[in-house]
């Protein structure tokens, strides 16, 4: 991206289910938000509930936008989703157009991710494989809490099963946007 070319509004870059902005040395976006400030970006990295819904997480966003407006005067702002970041900033986008200029999706699951229904299937929150997995999730989530370098706000809560229904094809069809609605 040359100078000329650089965004009217900030780029807010969402990170998907499990993200971070930076574990100890290594930033989740590599590489790319150097690349972006060097074409004359204005770039922010955020940080929402690594494990929550989309709407939990759309909300935290959407605080986190008010911020970057405030800190920058700009009047809305771009952002860019990876995987569940895409669900999160559809919803943000949705609740708030008027802050809003655009959403970028980096492989989001915008109909669903066939993992999470393969682990609906297979692993049901109840039964003794799906506890399992959401203990060796919380285990994961807590280690990269401890290692997380570059997000020192207050702890974000943690929600296994809402970010694993957000994730699922019913999820994603009981909502449009992000915005929950009522299943047909």
């Amino acid at each position: 991206m040359s100078q000329g070319s650089a965004p009217r509004y900030p780029l807010v870059l969402v990170p998907g289910m499990l993200g971070f902005v930076r574990l100890l040395l290594y930033p989740y976006w590599y590489g790319i938000i150097s690349a972006l400030r060097r074409g004359g970006a204005t770039v922010f990295a955020v940080q929402v509930s690594p494990l929550n819904s989309s709407e939990v997480r759309g909300e935290q966003l959407l605080a986190r936008i008010d911020e970057i407006l405030r800190e920058t005067g700009a009047e809305k702002v771009n952002l860019i989703g990876h995987s569940q970041g895409s669900l999160t900033a559809r919803y943000a986008a949705a609740m708030r157009p008027d802050r809003v200029a655009s959403v970028t999706s980096v492989a989001g699951p915008n109909h669903g991710s066939e993992l999470a229904d393969y682990l609906e299937r297979h692993y049901p929150a109840q039964s003794a494989k799906g506890r399992v997995l959401s203990v060796l999730l919380r285990l994961i989530g807590a280690v990269m809490s401890l290692l997380e370098t570059g997000y020192r706000g207050p702890k974000l809560p943690v929600d296994i099963p809402a970010s694993h229904q957000s994730l699922t094809t019913e999820g994603w069809r009981c909502s449009i946007n992000g915005i929950p609605r009522a299943c047909r």
